[in-house]
This record gives structure tokens, sequence and C-alpha cells, in this order.
């Protein structure tokens, strides 16, 4: 008997090198200065927190663009998101799906400011992540390291990580603008996330993005890091 034949593989969490690298952008949204959120809504992925850093944000940079990508085929996980007081819930669709930029102008977030994805195949995601300026994660928990922050790294997108959970194996000074104060989450099964300040995201995105030289100039993913 073969003892290799035993062994379980070990494939290694990344995005892959031919599909996900950088790219020119071709101008599609102009001079818009673009943020790009992703993964499914839920309380554990922030997005409360990115409706409000970038409420906060467009008030003063008009120019800005928030892009999401936070379609989910559980739309219930949603729900936890409407224990937040200050925001309005959820917009559901007649047909249960999410209605994202209901959602956002229902909690002050004009439609031109945002453009909702929808459900895109990862294959499309590569047009997308190559027109964005920054990425914005604040997430308050990830079992692994967050792999649509990965794609945006490894497109040498700038990105803005919680300095949190499976996202330590991310987290570097050259690598991203890193979220560092995070308070504990209220609830019993939230224990060891982290909830990251709002004025902290604004002031990150300030300093990263105010203007496209600044984004230009932001800490880059080294390609190998987040590809394979």
């Amino acid at each position: 008997m073969n003892p290799a034949s035993d062994r379980a593989p070990c494939p290694y969490k990344g995005s892959t090198q031919p599909v996900f690298h950088p790219a020119p952008k071709t101008g599609r949204f102009a001079d818009r200065f673009t943020i790009f959120s992703g993964g499914k809504l839920e309380y554990r992925k922030g997005q409360d927190l990115v409706l409000k850093a970038f409420r906060a944000f467009a008030a003063r940079h008009p120019d800005a663009l928030l892009v999401t990508a936070w379609a989910s085929p559980w739309p219930s996980l949603a729900a936890s998101l409407n224990d937040d007081p200050t925001l309005a819930p959820v917009t559901l669709r007649p047909d249960g799906r999410l209605d994202v930029t209901a959602w956002a102008s229902a909690n002050g977030i004009a439609p031109g400011i945002i453009i909702d994805l929808g459900a895109l195949p990862n294959s499309a995601m590569p047009r997308i992540y190559r027109e964005m300026d920054i990425g914005l994660f604040p997430n308050r928990c990830e079992g692994g390291t967050n792999l649509v922050a990965m794609e945006c790294m490894a497109f040498g997108v700038p990105v803005i990580l919680s300095r949190n959970t499976g996202r330590l194996d991310l987290v570097a000074p050259d690598r991203c603008f890193p979220l560092e104060q995070q308070s504990r989450t209220d609830g019993a099964e939230h224990v060891g996330w982290g909830q990251s300040d709002v004025g902290e995201i604004v002031e990150t995105l300030e300093a990263s993005g105010a203007n496209r030289r600044a984004a230009e100039a932001a800490p880059r993913a080294e390609r190998n890091s987040c590809t394979r």
C-alpha cells in the first residue's frame, strides 16, 4: 500500500493567477472614485458599517461611487443586519431577492452613487475589479482569510481590511490599510469577533482615496501571496 495515497490533499486558498491579475482600467466609471464591497449580505460581513462609512465619505466627496456585490443564495441571512436601530431594515423584492439599492436609499445613499451588481458569476468579477480604486472589507469575522478581498489584492487593488479573526493572515502594512480599532461584538454567538469603528473607516478612506494619486501609491498585495 502506498502511504502517499492515504494523505489528504492540502489545497491553498487563493485566486487563480491567469484570471485574477493586475490590468489597466477601461475608464468605465470615468472620473468616479470607485469603492468596492463584496460578500453575501449579513451581519458577519459588516455591510452595515460600509453603508454608514460610505454615507459620510460621499457627503464630502460627490465623485464617490460604491459598487456592491452583496447578492446571496441565502437572503434570509441579511435579516441579521436588522438589529441595528440606526439603520432602516434590509429591503427585499417581491420575489424574495435582496434589493440593495432600495436598502441603501432608505439609509441616505442616493441611487446615483451606488451600483449593485446583483448575482454575477465569479468569472465576470475581473471586469469589475480592474475598475476599482479601493476595496472595503470591515468584516466582523472570517473563518478563513476572505477570498473576495484576496481577489481584489491579486488585481493590485488597495484594500481596507479589519484586523480580526482569519483576516490576520492577510493584514500587513505592505499589503493593505488595516482597521486597527476592533471592539467586542455583542452576543454570545459572536465571541472573538471584531467590531470596526465607522470613524476609522471614514478616516482610512480619506487617507487612502481622497484622490487617485493617493490610491495609486497605496500598499499593493504581493501577487504570489493571493494567487495560486
